[in-house]
């Protein structure tokens, strides 16, 4: 029995999966003043994601994301940016902090959301994204499949490739050395 075909580990899996990045989103959201926040948050998302491409599989992980793992790791790159530089449009210095209070909403209570949060969410999403581009390449090499699915060598490969060695000369050179 391979790793990918237990019932019980998938089941496992797919509880764990949730449990983790709930974890996750608690790091992410209790940085700043306390140790957490985006980066330790995204890579325990990141390890919930290694968890299913184990369990079910890394073709199956993929399709579940639904979006391509470096496009997402762009998206948060962007988030973080702006947030950053947000400040500049009203004169403020770079990665100026701004915090909003919201009182006695229902079932929260009071709530403080500030700037740390969007940029912590930014790097958040591009540490999900960078990580599982990564496992999900390490586990597709790991297999004895190719690095990149065929989606993904349509996406980021040359229109017009040429090849690294003339095939003529590899094959004559390795029969020679047989002799």
């Amino acid at each position: 029995m391979k790793i990918g075909e237990s019932f019980i580990l998938r089941a496992v899996a797919a509880l764990l999966f949730f449990v983790v990045n709930l974890f996750a989103i608690y790091l992410l959201l209790r940085g700043h003043n306390l140790p957490g926040g985006g980066f330790i948050g995204g890579l325990g998302s990141a390890l919930s994601f290694l968890l299913l491409s184990l369990a079910f599989g890394v073709e199956w992980t993929e399709r579940a994301l639904r979006i391509d793992s470096l496009q997402l790791a762009v998206i948060g790159l962007a988030i973080a940016v702006v947030s950053s530089m947000a400040p500049w449009i009203v004169g403020d210095p770079f990665l100026q902090q701004y915090n909003w209070k919201f009182s006695d909403l229902p079932f929260v209570g009071d709530l403080a959301i500030g700037t740390p949060l969007s940029f912590d969410l930014g790097v958040f999403i591009a540490v999900v994204g960078v990580s599982t581009k990564l496992i999900f390449m390490l586990a597709r090499s790991i297999s004895g499949v190719g690095a990149m699915s065929a989606e993904s060598a349509k996406l980021y490969s040359a229109a017009v490739e040429e090849p690294i060695e003339d095939p003529g000369v590899v094959a004559s050179d390795q029969t020679e050395e047989r002799r």
